[in-house]
């Protein structure tokens, strides 16, 4: 007997209702600030980004039986709605709840940074919300699997979600350098919204593998100050196109990640990819110092 819904098809259509709903709310975004519509530019990302949540939180994770009629159908849905609320009444599930918003929200809110930043720039702006778009959905597909059974996902799927991740900082790093130099507050804010980013990113990613300890949160939070130094001697001395200096960032918290991922997560790190790793941050890092025009100013 053929059934309404299964697992496999609930997670297709909650992913693609995420997806869908994610790119029209950044082209409507994208619009509004075209047309210099400022409150409305806020008042629909805001309101996308609460659907995002009540999605999230009411849906999103919902453990939908087989059912083969509508009748079966409907229970279920009941029953696993009364599960949802139980679940997210406890303080522990609440908190553990709070972890699926991290990076999709990084790249929501960064997003819309840009977007802002770049009002007339329609190519760009179409760029931005293509590869977010992407990124959002690679991130949903990748957290409905992960809490419960990380093994069944493939390693094209955790190289993908590794790339989501990466863009995530490049993203970050962009907006926030971006929107600071703009309204001008300083080289010390830019410090620390780069060492919560790079903290936040690398928790949350080692949260879902269930590697966070006292020793992990010490060795992030030490990794996480000394990007942020990074990015303050950056917004300090980088007076040139914000996009350059967000590459840099973001191949500094490429080289730790991967270095932190193959340490503890895939526990395979050895002296040679320490190397490889090294050695792409300086390819990065020459290839940015000699493209960059230095007498051009943002």
């Amino acid at each position: 007997m053929t059934n309404i819904i299964d697992p496999k098809r609930q997670k297709f259509l909650v992913v693609l209702v995420s997806a869908l709903v994610s790119f029209f709310g950044f082209e409507a975004d994208a619009s509004a600030v075209g047309l210099f519509q400022i409150p409305e530019f806020f008042a629909i990302g805001s309101a996308v980004y609460v659907f995002f949540v009540v999605w999230q939180m009411f849906i999103f994770d919902l453990h939908l039986k087989p059912a083969s009629s509508w009748r079966k159908l409907e229970r279920t849905v009941v029953t696993s709605m009364e599960g949802r609320f139980d679940y997210l009444r406890e303080g522990k599930h609440w908190l553990h709840f709070q972890n699926y918003l991290i990076l999709p929200g990084i790249i929501y809110w960064s997003t819309l940074v840009l977007l802002y930043l770049n009002p007339f720039d329609q190519l760009r702006k179409q760029v931005w919300i293509v590869l977010s778009t992407l990124a959002l959905a690679a991130a949903a597909w990748y957290l409905k699997t992960v809490f419960y059974a990380h093994h069944e996902t493939s390693r094209h799927i955790r190289q993908v979600i590794f790339l989501a991740k990466v863009y995530a900082s490049f993203l970050v790093f962009s907006a926030s350098l971006g929107v600071i130099r703009f309204f001008d507050y300083g080289p010390a804010l830019f410090g620390l919204v780069v060492f919560l980013m790079s903290f936040l990113l690398m928790y949350q990613a080692l949260f879902q593998h269930h590697y966070v300890g006292f020793k992990m949160l010490k060795f992030l939070f030490i990794a996480g100050i000394l990007l942020g130094a990074v990015g303050y001697m950056l917004y300090a001395l980088w007076n040139v196109n914000f996009y350059g200096a967000a590459l840099v960032l973001t191949a500094l918290y490429n080289a730790t990640w991967g270095m932190v991922h193959h340490e503890y997560i895939d526990k395979n790190l050895t002296r040679e990819i320490v190397y490889e790793y090294l050695a792409v941050l300086f390819v990065v890092l020459v290839i940015i110092f000699s493209t960059t025009n230095f007498s051009q100013r943002i």
